[in-house]
């Protein structure tokens, strides 16, 4: 029996081994099958990687080829021609321009800056140039347009004027815009109308007799042989016309009158009078200044990119004529009010920097300040400012283009490398009326000083003036209106006004009458030479007025710890043959401050003969 046993006991034993050699050598089967899986996969993926990591071809175009088997041919080719071609089969939306268009005239604020800023950098061909012109949004015209020496191609050309337009006199234009100008209104001064009038009365109408062509002497007049024993007065059409701009330019600062000019056809007519008188820079920044002032409502940008003025005023802008440049300048900020943020009203204007893309920002390692210029009685942004010409070589220059040894606006030209950081502004005040040369016979210099002040101190808000650190400079009378802003400021409850009288830095007077003028004192003839009547009367040494208004500006500065420095002349200017001292010493101290008597006329005062001069040394410094 136990044999039995043991015998079964080795069959189940036999039988439970070879269960286990079997279970054995499957899994040895099922290792071997995972690996050669395994190795299969890699031996994909390594196939699919070298795959990917070959070159990969485009099918180029039959024509391409053509050109490129042909060895004598492609050794005519020069490598921008190649280029382009291989570029064009590309399609267009891939292609980094107009990617960058795109951003340019559908993305945000930060998208829409970049964009503009890169495209403006681009090189590239006469075609591209052209077909990314036509694709462009206004807004994106207009940046590039104050980009900093951007190529002219990115810009249409003006559009075709209409046949009616073509076929007509200039003159006889210039009579039907006028003549639909509204002659009454609140807002027109009364030496608007006088001009316009004397415009269609004095001139148009009599343009038939009148007018000869500018290479006649005009000691010459056909009416003086027998017809008339007096002859009358005659001019170019250019004069006519910078008659006519300058009464439009007056109207173009009142803003329902805009309206009226831009439903004129003035636009085809300012680019009928520009193709007649290309090379005239009155005409030109006469045409310039209207369509700044147009510009201030965004209602009309449209219309003005539409006819192709974006491109013709970013020509101006590179224009080294200042007379060109400025109102070019200023025309397409005030086209960019949504990205620049400002405005820039009648009698402002952003002299640097040149390049909208300079961000000012204050802080340790980008700070930025604003300096302002205003100008004294009878001077102005484009004369005043100009480097002392010791000869007088370039007082009545049309040309006003600054050259290595002479600056026709030192403010400009000698702050320009530091422009990163400093925004200059000029001031022009009575700024239209100062066009006619002070002749308006109805008493255009009726303004007091404060009324001056309060006009100037708000146009220099809407520019921005008082956001950020600030430096007033003024020459003569344009320093008695800075003070007098500077009071208003700080007396105001306006929050705006308040940071304006702290962000105040520094003021730099050129010979000032703290105190008054002896001019004032002088006969009623001399007087009018000088000063207009009711500037006289404030300006009266020892004026009640003006004493209080330097106590008030002294405490100012006591107030906010504001910089002050102050230039006195002490050489008399001549004028009309008599030698005159505008102000006194004793007047141009203000009794706060840094005080320099210096040996110049009160003219030249304000015009450093060099950079090393002190009336520039001192300014430079507080900058």
């Amino acid at each position: 029996m136990f044999s039995a046993v043991g015998t079964s006991g080795v069959l189940v034993s036999s039988g439970l081994l070879a269960w286990q050699v079997y279970q054995t050598q499957v899994g040895q089967q099922q290792i071997v099958e995972l690996k050669e899986k395994l190795n299969t996969q890699q031996g994909n993926q390594k196939m699919l990687l070298e795959e990917l990591n070959k070159t990969q071809f485009v099918t180029i175009p039959k024509e391409l080829t053509n050109k490129l088997n042909y060895n004598k041919e492609l050794s005519n080719m020069n490598s921008f021609e190649t280029k382009e071609d291989l570029k064009s089969i590309l399609p267009r939306h891939l292609r980094k321009p107009w990617r960058l268009l795109h951003l340019a005239n559908t993305g945000g604020y930060e998208q829409h800056i970049k964009a503009v800023q890169d495209l403006s950098k681009l090189s590239l061909s006469d075609g591209e140039y052209q077909q990314l012109a036509q694709s462009c949004e206004c807004r994106t015209a207009v940046g590039l347009a104050r980009t900093a020496n951007v190529d002219l191609r990115f810009f249409l050309s003006p559009s075709i004027l209409p046949p009616e337009c073509r076929e007509r006199e200039l003159l006889e234009m210039f009579k039907d815009v006028l003549t639909k100008l509204p002659a009454e209104s609140a807002d027109l001064h009364e030496c608007i109308a006088y001009f316009t009038s004397t415009a269609l009365d004095q001139y148009l109408h009599s343009c038939e007799e009148d007018v000869m062509d500018s290479d006649i002497s005009n000691e010459f007049h056909r009416e003086s042989h027998h017809i008339h024993s007096i002859p009358r007065p005659r001019m170019s059409q250019e004069t006519l016309i910078e008659y006519c701009l300058q009464a439009l330019l007056s109207h173009s600062t009142v803003e329902e009158q805009c309206s009226v000019l831009m439903e004129s056809m003035t636009l085809p007519l300012f680019s009928l009078v520009l193709a007649a008188h290309p090379d005239n820079a009155r005409i030109k920044s006469l045409i310039g200044k209207i369509i700044s002032n147009i510009s201030l409502h965004p209602r009309h940008h449209r219309a003005i990119f539409r006819a192709g003025w974006v491109g013709i005023l970013a020509q101006w802008k590179q224009d080294p004529n200042l007379l060109v440049s400025l109102p070019a300048t200023k025309a397409l900020c005030n086209m960019d009010q949504e990205y620049g943020g400002h405005k820039f009203e009648p009698g402002i204007y952003l002299l640097l920097p040149n390049d909208r893309h300079v961000q000012h920002k204050n802080n340790l390692s980008n700070w930025g300040v604003d300096v302002v210029f205003v100008h004294g009685l009878m001077g102005g942004v484009f004369y005043t400012w100009r480097q002392q010409d010791p000869d007088n070589v370039r007082e009545f220059s049309n040309d006003q283009i600054s050259e290595d040894n002479y600056s026709f606006c030192w403010p400009r030209d000698w702050l320009a490398e530091d422009a990163s950081h400093v925004r200059v502004i000029g001031c022009d005040f009575d700024s239209y009326l100062s066009q006619w040369g002070g002749s308006c016979p109805t008493q255009s210099f009726k303004q007091s000083l404060e009324e001056r002040s309060e006009d100037m101190l708000r146009k220099l808000r809407e520019a921005g003036v008082g956001n950020r650190p600030v430096i007033f400079v003024g020459h003569s009378m344009g320093g008695l209106i800075i003070k007098k802003m500077l009071s208003t400021a700080q007396d105001s409850e306006d929050e705006a006004m308040k940071k304006l009288s702290e962000n105040t830095k520094g003021v730099v007077f050129y010979s000032t009458p703290h105190e008054g003028s002896q001019i004032a004192s002088l006969n009623s003839i001399i007087k009018y030479f000088f000063f207009p009547s009711i500037e006289v009367q404030e300006l009266e040494m020892n004026n009640p007025a003006l004493l209080s208004l330097n106590q008030e500006f002294k405490h100012f500065v006591s107030k906010f710890k504001t910089k002050v420095i102050s230039f006195g002349e002490t050489l008399p200017t001549r004028h009309l043959g008599v030698d005159l001292t505008f102000v006194p010493p004793e007047s141009s101290n203000p009794g706060v401050g840094e005080f320099y008597p210096v040996p110049f006329n009160h003219m030249d005062i304000c015009k450093p003969l060099s950079r090393k001069s002190i009336l520039f040394r001192k300014f430079y410094n507080l900058v």
